[in-house]
């Protein structure tokens, strides 16, 4: 189950941030969240922003990384990867084969294990719990997060910072 919600979270430097619940090596639960407060200025008021990010983040709960992490490195033509002007060319408001060819990958499901059943969505984890930063982005700004829950269970927390 993936929740995806939007409110005004405030000027905290995010434009989405994804939380992916991990038991085993399966992804059991997801939340999407998108900042309003940048989405209503000027600079990200723009349905390619929101595209690119909403994808982007849903991507993440789905168990995709990015392609690339440069803000000013050419488009790939994927939300998977981090731009400046995401209607490119070419434009990074959508997945790409890339991205569909690591789904396939990823939900192969060898094992037969299935994360249908209904579970309840536990609440995303505030800023200043979403444990160990594991990368970070040029200037040291934890990008990703991992916080233990117990044995063999995990949230990992994807951000994505607003380009200043």
């Amino acid at each position: 189950m993936v929740q995806v919600c939007n409110s005004a979270y405030g000027r905290n430097g995010w434009l989405g941030i994804a939380q992916i619940w991990i038991s085993g090596s399966h992804i059991t639960q997801g939340i999407v969240k998108l900042n309003d407060t940048y989405f209503s200025m000027a600079t990200y008021n723009k349905p390619e922003w929101r595209a690119l990010v909403m994808c982007q983040e849903i991507g993440h709960t789905f168990g995709l990384d990015h392609q690339d992490e440069n803000f000013s490195n050419a488009n790939l033509g994927t939300c998977m990867d981090y731009s400046n002007k995401p209607l490119g060319p070419p434009n990074n408001e959508h997945p790409n084969e890339h991205d569909d060819d690591e789904l396939a990958l990823i939900y192969q499901h060898l094992d037969g294990h299935s994360t249908v059943a209904p579970s309840l969505v536990a609440s995303a984890a505030p800023a200043d719990d979403w444990g160990r930063a594991i990368r970070f982005t040029r200037d040291g700004k934890g990008r990703g997060f991992v916080k233990d829950l117990g044995p063999s269970r995990q949230v990992v927390t994807f951000v994505t910072w607003a380009p200043e």
